[in-house]
């Protein structure tokens, strides 16, 4: 359900860390400091637990377990007592052929944000994005390899940041599984909602929808011409009703009121071992002396101790203590 979330606090340093500078933990947590006692840092919580983030946090217990091991990862460097949340991405995976829902929603609006969607490589991804990244939606396909529904997995991300994320929650407290839930089902089911088409005759949105897509794509070409952009706009918007109608995709149904729906994973590509993936504090008992030149373009510093990172390569310039 929660996938990254970012937090900001001011704590005493516990270890020689560059200031200015991203650093990110053997675990995926990324880290920064300014050097005066102010931090930030972000995490895939799945990841926490799984190596990954095809899972999803499933309950309250899994949410709690991660962010368990978030804070000790960050304890492990410095001292705090608590934080702020400053950014959440929410999301759910669906079964389902990503590409058909994804080309469907092509011409919808998503309230509160005045652009039109960014569709990405024909249907593999689409992303409505809100003044200064504050709110956005993205739909992708999760499982590129699937070729047919019943493998296809459609992930749905939400992105709360700033002031869109304080209107939702007190960003001062520990995050609440179901109240989260039913904030992402309250934010996706308003998407441009699918109305039905009169009885009495089917439209030229109706025709559309049914042909292929390449004949689709040439019957907008001859519609564009000589019409106004508005004209072309809200005939779109049907094509992409009718679209959902077709696959019979209705978000009210899909994200049912009381509870999350069906739980889909989606396995990494490469096997990770099972099991959660800390940071011991024993991790940065051993911190290599660190030259501002050995930070590559990434930012990531390498540390050594009992990690889960390979070996330093001979021509490392990392010196140790």
């Amino acid at each position: 359900m929660i996938d990254t979330v970012k937090v900001k606090f001011t704590g005493r340093l516990l270890a020689q860390l560059p200031p200015r500078r991203q650093v990110k933990f053997p675990n995926g947590v990324r880290f920064w400091h300014d050097g005066e006692g102010n931090c930030k840092a972000d995490v895939e919580l799945p990841k926490l637990l799984w190596g990954h983030n095809g899972r999803l946090l499933a309950d309250q217990a899994d949410l709690d377990r991660s962010i368990a091991l978030f804070r000790e990862s960050l304890a492990s460097v410095v001292e705090f007592e608590s934080w702020q949340w400053v950014l959440v991405d929410l999301c759910w995976q669906f079964r389902a052929r990503a590409a058909d829902v994804i080309r469907a929603h092509q011409w919808s609006t998503f309230a509160g944000i005045r652009n039109l969607p960014s569709l990405i490589c024909g249907g593999k991804e689409i992303s409505w994005w809100g003044a200064k990244s504050r709110r956005a939606l993205k739909m992708y396909d999760k499982n590129l390899r699937a070729r047919g529904e019943a493998d296809g997995v459609l992930r749905v991300e939400l992105r709360l940041a700033g002031p869109k994320l304080r209107e939702k929650i007190d960003v001062s407290v520990g995050l609440n599984f179901g109240e989260l839930y039913q904030i992402f089902r309250t934010e996706v089911v308003k998407l441009a909602p699918v109305t039905l088409p009169e009885p009495r005759k089917h439209s030229f949105a109706d025709l559309a929808a049914g042909l292929p897509l390449e004949i689709r794509s040439q019957f907008l070409l001859g519609y564009r011409q000589g019409k106004t952009s508005r004209a072309v706009r809200g005939f779109e918007r049907k094509i992409g009703s009718a679209c959902l109608r077709r696959i019979g995709w209705n978000w009210s149904e899909k994200l049912p009121v009381g509870h999350p729906p069906e739980l889909i994973n989606v396995e990494s590509k490469r096997r990770q071992t099972q099991g959660h993936f800390p940071c011991p504090l024993a991790v940065f008992r051993t911190i290599l002396l660190i030259d501002p030149i050995t930070l590559n373009s990434t930012n990531r510093l390498c540390l050594q101790g009992q990690t889960t990172m390979p070996p330093l390569a001979p021509t490392s310039r990392f010196r140790p203590i």
